[in-house]
């Protein structure tokens, strides 16, 4: 009956995959019960359930600075947030252990992109039937952004491979549908990483596609309505208002790591540490600073800003170098490894002004495409061995999670 149990496995992956675009509850559900079954098969195959991965030691590290950083902290005792973003790393060892063949990894693509695509028809209607007020998918506009920014990049992914011309037609009407809405989330970091992450992927695939790319945007926001024009153009004003609120969060945040350089203030909320960093003209307080650089530096210390620089820029490379070596017939797993590459750079961007590190929504879906990048190495690793060839990848890099006890 154990057998059962990897399909049991997919089952709640594909439901939580569905619901990280529109439900916590859902989502954390049936995370829950996939972790349990696919722990539950590995254990009684003898097996460790986390496939070793080539980040571990970065997750490691991770997780020993976080909770240094908290130990230290000055306010004591606050390890909920910490540790919350401790329990969604495993995401990235089920995604990348239990996706083990190219139809799973395609459902996963395919039903977050049709989740989505169904979602964003929603928004388009609630906005339109609202008085023009930024919207909202999820519980803010910001995490919307993120969200559909996310998607979107993973679904374009499926435009820029040698795909057939349907799958790339669908993929393309589908991706133009959720952009619709991310622009009435009016969230300027999100729209600069989808452009971001749309650049590397047509870097990664094809330079020539960049081309289009420039005028393309240019047209967009010669054509686009005043409000979303003016929101696209206020994101290069030093004078605009939440522009300069955010330069005052930032230079609080160095002032903090300048204060506090070993382990940093403390993994927690910072409105009531930041009264007391901000500028005078400043006249917002938040819980964060707006920058994932910034943040990290000052709740973990420039230990934890030198490890997570290092642990995404290796990710990072990682997963651009999957994409180019994925062949360009194999369209699905190309797609796939490519999207998981935009997917980064567009978090990336999006976190140079945004805190998206501490947005579980977020971090779930990044985790997944991290994963994800991960499986397609493996498949192909697992097809290789089968039939006989002995190279993993087109260049003959290792598998970033090797079978163990094969």
């Amino acid at each position: 009956k154990e057998e059962y149990l990897p399909r049991v496995t997919e089952v709640f992956i594909i439901i939580f995959v569905a619901g990280s675009v529109f439900s916590i509850a859902v989502t954390q559900t049936a995370l829950g019960f996939a972790f349990l079954s696919w722990s539950l098969f590995m254990i009684l195959h003898r097996r460790s359930p986390l496939v070793r991965c080539r980040y571990d030691w970065f997750f490691v590290a991770f997780i020993v600075i976080g909770t240094l950083s908290v130990i230290f902290a000055v306010e004591k005792g606050i390890w909920m947030p910490f540790l919350k973003r401790v329990v969604l790393i495993p995401i990235v060892y089920l995604i990348a252990g239990a996706v083990s063949g190219r139809k799973m990894a395609g459902r996963l693509v395919f039903t977050l992109s049709a989740v989505m695509l169904l979602f964003s028809f929603i928004g388009i209607w609630k906005y339109l039937a609202s008085s023009g007020e930024r919207l909202r998918l999820y519980n803010h506009y910001m995490t919307s952004g993120g969200i559909l920014m996310i998607v979107a990049l993973t679904t374009f992914a499926f435009t820029l491979v040698k795909a057939p011309v349907r799958i790339r037609l669908i993929a393309l009407a589908a991706g133009v549908v959720m952009v619709v809405p991310l622009v009435f989330t009016f969230t300027r970091s999100s729209w600069l990483g989808l452009l971001g992450g749309l650049a590397v992927m047509m870097l990664i695939q094809s330079r020539k596609m960049l081309v289009v790319l420039v005028p393309a945007v240019v047209i967009l926001v010669l054509l686009a309505p005043a409000p979303v024009k003016e929101r696209a153009l206020s994101s290069f004003d030093p004078g605009h208002s939440s522009n300069i609120e955010r330069t005052y969060m930032w230079k609080a945040g160095i002032e903090m790591i300048s204060d506090h350089p070993v382990t940093g203030v403390g993994d927690m909320d910072l409105s009531r540490l930041y009264g007391e960093y901000k500028s005078d003209e400043a006249q917002q307080v938040h819980g964060h600073l707006h920058n994932n650089m910034i943040m990290i530096g000052a709740i973990m210390g420039i230990p934890g800003l030198v490890l997570f620089l290092s642990m995404f820029g290796w990710i990072f490379i990682s997963q651009i170098r999957t994409a180019l070596n994925v062949a360009q017939s194999d369209w699905l797993l190309r797609g796939i490894a490519l999207g998981s590459a935009g997917v980064m750079t567009g978090f990336q961007i999006n976190g140079l002004f945004e805190w998206n590190f501490g947005d579980s929504e977020i971090i779930m879906l990044l985790w997944i495409s991290v994963g994800l990048s991960l499986a397609v190495e493996r498949i192909i690793s697992r097809e290789a061995i089968v039939s006989g060839n002995g190279t993993t990848l087109q260049s003959g890099m290792p598998a970033g999670c090797p079978e163990r006890n094969q």
